[in-house]
């Protein structure tokens, strides 16, 4: 498939997963960058650890377009992984000044610890509109996805209003991300508020149905934690970068306790509704040109079999000599903690490294096109630590295990 080369066409795509898909969908994007095909990128969609990547980016390019990558770093890689290393979950529990339930304190106070360490009380219409931006949440009133856009929010069923003055993105992103097992649903005001259904026409027309005082919103992951429902629905190229978590299979010589059983069901479901957008994503990529990059999968994967991942154009750039890490260690990567704690070093740089690679040799099978020879030669380069730290450090956090002691050890 040949693809024409026009400005601001293409769709990306980052996906839940905490924040370990954070470093991992922005090792993606800084790669695009160093390659130059960020300048293609047309509307990011986000869920979860994927929107505050996607936030903070938009939140950098509303002061000014990037002029090197030293300058991409300054202004988003260093303030994420400032924010990955604060241990966040730990910072929020203690600015608990007064009591309520523990879910309800997080929602609350993630707003405000986003605001204090990325969006510094930035609201969504003062962002850039290139490209358009779209965090997605779930609405618990419709059991649909809701999303914000820099001039408008809402969703399917409950309609889209252009009355979004009130919005901070730190709102908008933490809805996003309001993992529900850890945060309780996040209200946000509807009350007064103009809806509109068909608002992609040029003559939408006020909703009728009747418009809840309050809309309360869930992780997007719920819906859709690959942020693929707009994708599915244009007939536009799109790279989608998914840190989602897998199911793996139980060790049989291992006896599952309660809480293993209680919430097994639960996972199995939600992985079923994973693979079946993986079709559908694939299914869409041949007629429209796209691919999906799986955190979950080993590099070699990708590499050997890139026809399973998307649609290969027929004419491709020489792929280069990556450096990689371990089947062990990808696989580590690929199931690092989803929660809020502080990560490692090794860590953050290991997902950005996987976002990277995955990113350089997406462009390269998939969208050959717009590479620049000049820029050809980027290669993602492997995190400078002894191999057997690696090992060390990422079997710990794939066993959800807490590293404060482990970093202060090694620091």
């Amino acid at each position: 498939m040949s693809l024409e080369v026009i400005d601001r066409h293409i769709k990306l795509s980052l996906s839940g997963g905490g924040f370990r898909s954070t470093f991992f969908c922005l090792g993606a994007y800084r790669q695009l960058f160093k390659l130059g095909i960020h300048d293609y990128i047309s509307s990011i969609n986000s869920v979860s650890g994927g929107s505050i990547t996607a936030g903070q980016i938009l939140y950098a390019l509303s002061e000014k377009e990037f002029s090197s990558l030293a300058d991409f770093d300054k202004r988003v890689t260093k303030p994420l992984i400032r924010l990955g290393q604060c241990d966040l979950r730990r910072t929020i529990m203690r600015k608990m000044i007064y009591p309520t339930l523990p879910r309800k304190r997080f929602s609350q106070v993630l707003p405000k610890m986003l605001d204090e360490h990325l969006f510094h009380n930035k609201r969504m219409n003062e962002l850039t509109l290139n490209p358009e931006l779209s965090l997605n949440a779930t609405c618990l009133n419709t059991g649909r996805r809701f999303r914000f856009k820099q001039n408008d929010m809402g969703g399917h069923l409950l309609g889209v209003t252009k009355d979004v003055e009130d919005i901070k993105v730190s709102k908008a992103v933490a809805c996003s991300m309001c993992f529900p097992m850890m945060f309780f649903p996040i209200k946000v005001k509807t009350k007064g508020k103009t809806f509109f259904e068909k608002w992609w026409t040029d003559n939408p027309t006020a909703t009728t149905k009747t418009i809840p005082d309050e809309t309360y919103l869930t992780d997007g992951g719920v819906y859709d934690n690959l942020g693929s429902e707009s994708i599915l629905h244009e007939k536009k190229p799109f790279l989608i970068f998914d840190a989602s978590s897998f199911l793996e299979e139980w060790e049989y010589y291992k006896r599952p306790n309660w809480f293993t059983l209680s919430w097994r069901p639960l996972d199995a479901g939600l992985e079923q509704i994973v693979l079946l957008r993986r079709r559908l994503i694939y299914n869409h990529a041949q007629k429209v040109g796209g691919c999906l990059l799986m955190l979950r999968d080993p590099i070699s994967n990708l590499i050997d079999k890139p026809d399973l991942y998307g649609c290969k154009t027929s004419e491709t750039h020489k792929l280069l000599e990556y450096p990689q890490m371990t089947k062990e260690q990808q696989h580590c990567l690929g199931r690092l903690r989803t929660d809020l704690d502080g990560f490692h070093d090794i860590e953050i740089k290991g997902l950005i490294w996987a976002g990277e690679i995955r990113a350089d040799i997406a462009v390269r099978l998939y969208f050959p096109e717009l590479l620049s020879l000049s820029n050809a030669n980027v290669t993602p380069q492997m995190p400078d630590y002894p191999e057997t730290l690696i090992t060390k450090v990422l079997k710990k956090g794939a066993r959800r295990s807490y590293l404060k002691s482990l970093h202060k050890r090694l620091h």
